[in-house]
């Protein structure tokens, strides 16, 4: 009895010793807690974090349970997940210590024994165990590698201790139980749930206390780290257990898609997106620049990450020597953010120690911040961090925020970008050449008898047209990018696709600007390209406006990164098309010989691969052409970046080995003959890296025999099907998805400003009198049949003011529209014969009274209805000079001598050119205006007449310039280059006189007086254009836009930019700003060269 007295006694004794204990460590813990909530919730908020709650949980238990995050690692999966099994399910064994602290036989009443609970017991100990002995040889093993650890730079004392604690948990559970096992006679083992407690009992005496010791040991260990971890909030690897599920439930995509593809949105204070045409009333700071900056993600981020370096280990810039470390970004966010937190929250905490004196504390990014700016530019934004991270930190997004921050507001960036900037604004591509150059290819083409239709020449309507060819500025500008063009061109030729592209209407798609910061500058150059593709694809049902792209670049902007602004369309990488012709037999390789399968690798381009997962059809392409592919050791997801993404293909790496040789290096080791991308950008960086790499090997004496070849999976291919270098028989067109003819008619957008309440409505009469008035003074017209170009359906099937399928034919693909002064009647239907390879085709004059023609892209109407001739008071007297007007994009070249000089009879506003139309040459005379074709007024246009159905044109936007010129922004303003300074504006712009609102111009055409932008609305009407309008020409230089009495100017949608917060304005020569110069407008010839 003695004895047993005394055991109860210590047991009591260490039972109370435990309860003491606890509460100092649970407090701390606690407050610890408290501290990480208050730390998140103190940052900015973010839309679209909480929606679809049941898919974001399952996502979470999926991601736990499973470890698919970890998987890719199988031996360190396994032993993570009996570490974390251990550890949450261990707290239920771990609190049964503070009872078998006080009763060492005792343990949760019923379950402690049962048979089940003993062999939970007896896994999760051994399991626990097992598990971390194995992680901890792991990084044992790869912290002997340094720099090339992944452990490099990781927090070893915390995680040692972590390690520590664990093991120790996991020993506790299984000695306390081997103790009761060897103390009390009742505990029966069984070999099926005791198979190894068992085995220890008989190693231990009989004894209560040693089984209340184990219990305390076990217990104490806990209580341990709750008081250490507690107090060091910055310890990732030990908060992640808790954190690392609320990162994973409010990530990005609640279908647990990483966060890559599109870059998170740039936000205000509230969360709300941030549009550059808006930002005038927005007073949020742009980007993360301070901790005051962060979003409440990028601090819930930070305390999730466990530094586990995976990250780090497939980074391409900490690879080849940069001083960028995703996982290090992460952590010294963390630290920083951490350690300045009550300085945050509490500013008068910083009297009390002047140590920073002089210093920002809070300021994240930039000279003075935890990120400076080698390490923030030294980002190719490959994706391969955020594919890694098994706690899903979303790193791109974080370090595009402080990007954006460095860029805007403190005008900090590589020198080079400054180039890149102005090229961007000034001429919509990197590289600053003249929009015209992008038609080089195609004249190329044309000149080798390739059909390649063009837009708003050749094609007026993509109702007959089933993808757009976005060619891209390196498809179009760069030599080995042509090639590619080609080469894709000629298998849609050989195939019989139906496509066309945009010529000299496109500009860059703003990958390189949203990349390197610059969202502003992005969003001006979204916002047109969205603005011309809504004109082609105007009437056309969703599943029908696909593009095709061959830079990987644009693939992703277009795909991921317009719907944010509702550019909504199915684009596609030209290996998905071209492995899909090759797979219906349209396009046929020629059969290898076993002995002519050349060995060939495949560099997966990052944002093709890792942001959009297309690996299979390239690989089946390369399959296709009769090579043997032979993989990488990095390749599809953990495949290594060529270093041309975020913006660095316009940077020198000055710092560590180039990423291209490295790259190269590898492809050079696997022995290909060829080395096969996807992508322009690709081309360009292996291909140097390959001859630098060469030229290694051969100064030190292990030459390769002969470096291997770059090239395009599509020249691949179209050397394939290729016969002594002739192509095949082309097939005759026909769409690829037959479903495309299928597709519901759309019903284009009404341009009527009747409906448009933008629209300013005339001193007197509303615009809808207006549009009525000019209704009444038409002729009634009877409708002619003409050639159906689509299943027909009847107008009741369509909405209001749609178009009547069939009733006009388009020209087919390669022809081109008339020149002015043409008399040749037009064939039946009213359309002229196309000729194949862009010929100029004989155009007619408008049909019979009723015919249809082809409607003009831009707005204008066409049809055979006399336009009504502007009211007085309304009509703009027309400048003198002696230049043209500008074109839409897409226009014919003007012919010289083209058109009769005769004297017009009607002085008319000036009106944008119709897409497609010829301009007159400079200094030839206007062709006459007939009496019955004179413009409507600016501002109304001419609604069908009831019961006739009119064409509507494909776009409702104004006709942009060529893409020579500055890119356009909606608010009229561009958007200037960051680093520069804006030159003042002239002393005062024209007056406008009272009386009224003078019509809306397009900014194609209308004479605008310099230092004014042009009021542009994008999705607006254009005023309507006569088939035979005359060109009016610009002002001469220096000279102001008349403006007739009784008529104001309207105020351009937006006003003028915002300007970055901090004074930093983006920088742009003082002849191209474009906006408060009182610089002359360039006339057409200039704005191209």
């Amino acid at each position: 009895m003695g004895s047993t007295g005394l055991a109860a006694d210590f047991s009591f004794i260490v039972g109370i010793v435990g309860l003491l204990l606890s509460i100092p460590a649970w407090a701390i813990f606690l407050r610890g807690v408290a501290t990480l909530v208050r730390f998140v919730r103190a940052g900015k908020p973010l839309p679209e974090r909480t929606s679809r709650p049941v898919r974001r949980a399952a996502e979470v238990l999926k991601q736990v349970v499973g470890h698919t995050q970890l998987a890719r690692k199988p031996l360190v999966a396994v032993a993570h997940w009996c570490v974390m099994v251990g550890f949450l399910l261990g707290f239920v064994l771990w609190f049964e210590a503070y009872i078998q602290t006080f009763n060492p036989a005792g343990g949760w009443p019923w379950i402690s024994t049962q048979p089940w609970y003993h062999l939970c017991d007896e896994l999760l100990g051994i399991g626990t165990v097992v598990g971390i002995i194995t992680l901890i040889i792991i990084r044992q093993t790869a912290a002997g590698k340094q720099r090339l650890s992944r452990f490099y730079g990781s927090n070893a004392r915390a995680a040692y201790f972590v390690e520590a604690v664990v093991f120790i948990e996991g020993a506790g559970m299984l000695l306390v139980k081997a103790a009761k096992i060897a103390t009390y006679p009742n505990y029966q083992p069984h070999l099926a749930t005791d198979f190894v407690t068992m085995q220890l009992a008989k190693l231990l005496p009989a004894s209560p206390e040693l089984v209340s010791v184990f219990a305390l040991i076990k217990l104490l260990s806990g209580l341990v780290w709750l008081a250490i971890v507690g107090r060091q909030l910055t310890w990732g690897v030990a908060w992640h257990r808790f954190t690392a599920f609320f990162t994973i439930f409010f990530r990005t995509h609640a279908d647990g898609r990483k966060a890559l593809g599109a870059l998170a949105p740039l936000v205000d204070d509230s969360g709300k997106p941030i549009h550059f045409d808006e930002l005038e009333d927005s007073p949020a700071t742009l980007g993360t620049g301070f901790i005051t900056d962060a979003s409440w993600k990028m601090l819930l981020d930070t305390t999730a990450c466990t530094e586990c370096g995976r990250c780090q280990e497939l980074c391409p810039a900490w690879n080849t020597g940069k001083p960028l470390s995703p996982k290090k970004v992460i952590t010294d966010l963390r630290d920083g953010a951490m350690g300045t937190f009550p300085a945050w929250i509490d500013p008068s905490a910083l009297e009390y120690d002047d140590s920073h004196a002089g210093v920002d504390v809070l300021k994240l990014a930039g000279e003075g911040g935890a990120i400076t700016q080698d390490v923030l530019f030294s980002c190719t934004n490959c994706g391969a961090c955020v594919e890694q991270c098994p706690v899903d930190i979303e790193h791109l997004d974080h370090v595009t925020n402080l990007r954006r921050y460095s860029v805007l507001v403190e005008s900090d960036f590589p020198s080079e970008l400054t180039g890149m900037f102005t090229n961007l604004e000034r001429k919509a591509n990197p590289w600053g050449r003249a929009a015209k150059e992008r038609r080089t290819w195609v004249d190329k083409a044309r000149e080798q008898g390739l059909e390649v239709p063009i837009f708003g020449e050749d094609v007026t309507d993509f109702s007959d047209c089933e993808y757009l060819f976005w060619v891209g500025c390196a498809g179009a500008f760069d030599e080995q990018g042509q090639k590619t063009t080609m080469a894709i061109v000629e298998c849609l030729h050989v195939a019989g696709v139906k496509f066309a592209v945009l010529g000299d209407g496109e500009r860059c798609t703003g990958d390189p600007a949203r990349r390197a910061g610059n969202e502003l500058l992005f969003q001006m150059l979204a916002n047109d390209n969205i603005a011309t593709l809504n004109d082609v694809f105007d009437g056309v049902a969703r599943g029908g406006r696909k593009i095709i792209t061959s830079c990987p670049h644009c693939f992703n902007t277009l795909r991921n990164e317009y719907p944010e602004f509702d550019g909504n369309y199915d684009v596609f990488h030209h290996t998905q098309l071209l492995n899909r012709l090759v797979r219906d037999k349209r396009l046929v390789p020629i059969p290898r010989t076993p002995d002519q399968r050349k060995p060939v690798t495949f560099h997966d381009p990052c944002f093709l691969g890792r942001h959009n997962k297309v690996f299979d059809p390239p690989r089946e392409l390369v399959e296709a052409t009769g090579a043997s592919l032979t993989e990488m050791p990095r390749n599809k997801n953990t495949g290594f970046c060529c270093g041309a993404g975020g913006a660095r293909m316009f940077m020198e790496e000055h710092l560590g080995t180039r990423i291209a040789d490295a790259r190269a290096a590898e492809a050079i080791d696997t022995g290909a003959a060829t080395v096969a991308v996807g992508c322009p950008f690709c081309h360009v960086m292996l291909s140097s890296g390959v001859k630098a790499q060469h030229a290694v090997d051969s100064a030190t004496g292990d030459p390769q025999s002969a470096a291997p070849n770059v090239a395009d999976v599509a020249v691949m291919l179209r050397d394939a099907i290729s016969t002594d270098g002739r192509l095949p028989e082309a097939l005759p067109k026909a769409f690829v998805d037959p479903a495309r003819t299928q597709l519901s008619i759309v019903p284009k957008r009404n341009t009527d400003p009747v409906t448009d309440p933008t629209l300013p409505e005339r001193s007197g009469q509303t615009a809808n009198q207006t549009g009525q008035a000019a209704v009444s003074q038409q002729p009634e017209a009877q409708p002619v049949e003409s050639q159906p170009v689509a299943p027909r359906q009847s107008p009741q099937d369509l909405a209001p003011g749609a178009a009547i399928p069939g009733s006009a034919q388009p020209p087919a693909p390669g022809s081109v529209p008339p020149r002015p002064g043409t008399a040749t009647p037009p064939p039946p239907g009213g359309v002229s014969t196309p000729r194949p390879g862009g010929t100029p085709a004989t155009a007619g004059l408008p049909g019979a009274p009723g015919g249809v023609t082809p409607p003009a892209p831009g707005g204008a109407l066409a049809g055979n209805a006399a336009p009504q001739t502007a009211s007085a008071g309304g009509n703009t007297p027309m400048p003198a000079g002696g230049g043209i007007a500008p074109l839409a994009p897409g226009g014919a070249r003007p012919t010289p001598g083209s058109g009769a000089p005769t004297e017009a009879t009607t002085v008319t506003p000036a009106q944008p050119s119709a897409p497609g139309s010829a301009r007159p040459a400079p200094g030839a005379a206007q062709p006459a205006v007939s009496s019955v074709a004179q413009p409507v007024t600016p501002g109304g246009v001419t609604p069908p007449t009831p019961g006739r159905a009119q064409p509507t044109p494909p776009g409702s936007a104004a006709p942009k310039p060529p893409g020579g010129v500055q890119p356009s922004s909606p608010s009229g303003t561009p958007v200037l280059a960051p680093g520069g300074v804006r030159p003042s504006a002239p002393g005062g712009a024209t007056p406008p006189a009272p009386g009224g609102v003078s019509p809306v111009a397009s900014s194609a055409s209308q004479p605008v007086t310099p230092g004014k932008a042009t009021p542009v609305a994008p999705g607006k009407a254009a005023p309507v254009v006569p088939g035979n309008a005359a060109p009016v020409a610009p002002l001469a230089p220096g000279k102001a836009a008349p403006v007739t009495p009784g008529t104001a100017k309207p105020k351009a949608p937006g006003g003028t930019r915002p300007l970055a917060p901090g004074g930093a304005r983006p920088m742009v020569s003082h002849d191209d700003a474009g906006s408060d110069t009182a610089q002359p407008k360039k006339t057409v010839e200039n704005q191209e060269d």
